[in-house]
């Protein structure tokens, strides 16, 4: 999970972009469903880059807190 939030915790898209391509170097082998999904919602995913890094940051804790409560 360490090395998926270097992904989403980038300062800007291609930063995002580059870590995802070392996650799936590293980690694609053992969890390529994960990679897959990642590749194929990029589109949407990336959009996150858009919002300034507060936002960015609100938007990811709220994830993590609404994942704590369900």
């Amino acid at each position: 999970m360490a090395d998926l939030k270097l992904v989403y915790k980038a300062p800007n898209k291609q930063v995002a972009e580059d870590r995802l391509v070392e996650f799936e170097e590293q980690w694609g082998d053992k969890y390529p469903v994960v990679v897959k999904s990642w590749q194929n919602n990029w589109k949407n995913l990336s959009h996150f880059f858009q919002y300034p890094e507060a936002i960015r940051k609100v938007i990811y804790t709220t994830n993590a807190v609404k994942s704590f409560n369900a």
